[in-house]
């Protein structure tokens, strides 16, 4: 039996609950992923098993009932031994008590609220900077209490490197003197960033990106979009589910038509530039360097397959599978062409928009660099008949 809020992370899901089934249950754990890769996912349903009156077991599994008062609670994260502890806005100006204001608690409340609907929700706070010290006191005060409710409690740090100098060495001495009965589970993707004395006193896991497939499955059983799109979008997310759901806002069909008619444009005959000069102009009208970044990685995923069908022919899996008629025309026409190169300038493309530079002379200045190669494809196709 497996955890059934999380995607994917088999290996990791059977660490864990092997730990709980032989009562060897770490103090610290350090779960080092990208968000949206399952790290809070983990740490929840664990958090939830541990604290729940009737787990299911097996030999190798467990799992928490869902059914107990416990599990009710746990579910929506209103269980009293578990406790989410995230960055909170900077106090303004004058302001000197350590008590976040009701609209912080407001917000705070409701992220938390759409945690417990979904593990793969981002917990962050608008205008948030730091996990202050003042958390990190009123955390080691209610770990000197008695627990409220049997079970384990479970404290879940999110995004730990976030902690300022004061509140990760007030936090460390909270490691050095662990309580009975509790764990506390951080979560980052960059670990490097924290205090390498809290890493050591900590068992870390790493919690791999997600499997492309896992992505496109959790996107369609969401209902968040069609197989196609899915497809289009898993690549792209980097192992997060966070940042696929991100990609959903912008119209990557549409992206992708522009990627495409870009690279039309450019290789048409020699009356190219005007057109072409309209269409980079269409492209990077209203358009942020996020989405001029994902014109560039479409583009680049569009002519791997074509290279691929290239090197293999038309029976080869690609990603555009809706693209197939088109690619395998374009490897037909352009099979002998220097991909690698054309990939490598779009590479070069990335780093051009990371600097800040225009978006429009990115694009241009790529467009044409990507026709002067493939021009000299025929060119060469040309002198050999």
């Amino acid at each position: 039996m497996k955890w059934n809020t999380i995607i994917g992370q088999d290996r990791l899901q059977r660490m864990l609950q092997r730990c709980i089934l032989d009562n060897r249950i770490p103090q610290a754990l350090l779960l080092n992923g990208f968000e949206g890769s399952g790290t809070v996912a983990l740490a929840l349903a664990f958090a939830r098993t541990v604290n729940c009156e009737q787990p299911i077991t097996t030999a190798e599994t467990i799992v928490p009932c869902e059914q107990c008062h416990a599990c009710k609670q746990s579910i929506s994260l209103q269980h009293p031994n578990i406790r989410l502890i995230t960055a909170l806005p900077a106090k303004k100006k004058g302001e000197t008590q350590d008590v976040p204001k009701d609209d912080v608690i407001m917000e705070l409340q409701g992220a938390i609220h759409s945690l417990a609907l979904d593990p793969y929700t981002s917990l962050r706070l608008a205008n948030a900077t730091s996990i202050r010290i003042a958390q990190i006191r009123e955390l080691k005060r209610t770990l000197s209490l008695s627990a409220a409710q049997s079970g384990r409690r479970v404290v879940i740090i999110l995004h730990a490197e976030e902690m300022n100098v004061e509140a990760a060495n007030s936090f460390l001495k909270t490691l050095e003197e662990p309580n009975n009965d509790v764990t506390i589970i951080l979560t980052t993707e960059r670990p490097e960033s924290l205090l390498q004395t809290i890493v050591s006193r900590c068992q870390e896991l790493i919690v791999p990106p997600l499997d492309d497939s896992d992505i496109v499955q959790a996107l369609v059983d969401r209902g968040l979009c069609d197989r196609d799109e899915a497809l289009i979008i898993a690549p792209f997310a980097q192992g997060s589910l966070h940042k696929a759901v991100d990609y959903l806002s912008d119209d990557m069909r549409a992206l992708r038509e522009t990627a495409v008619d870009l690279l039309r444009t450019a290789l048409k005959g020699k009356d190219y530039r005007n057109a072409l000069t309209d269409a980079v102009q269409e492209a990077s009208e209203s358009r942020s360097k996020s989405q001029a970044d994902a014109i560039l990685s479409l583009l680049a995923l569009w002519l791997r397959d074509a290279y691929v069908i290239a090197r293999a022919g038309d029976g080869a899996p690609i990603v555009n599978i809706d693209h197939r008629a088109a690619l395998e025309r374009f490897a037909a026409a352009f099979g002998g062409a220097d991909f690698p190169a054309v990939l490598q300038t779009i590479e070069h493309a990335h780093r051009d928009l990371a600097r800040n530079v225009s978006i429009s002379l990115v694009l241009l200045t790529t467009m044409l660099e990507i026709r002067r190669v493939f021009a000299a494809t025929r060119l060469k196709d040309k002198a050999t008949e």
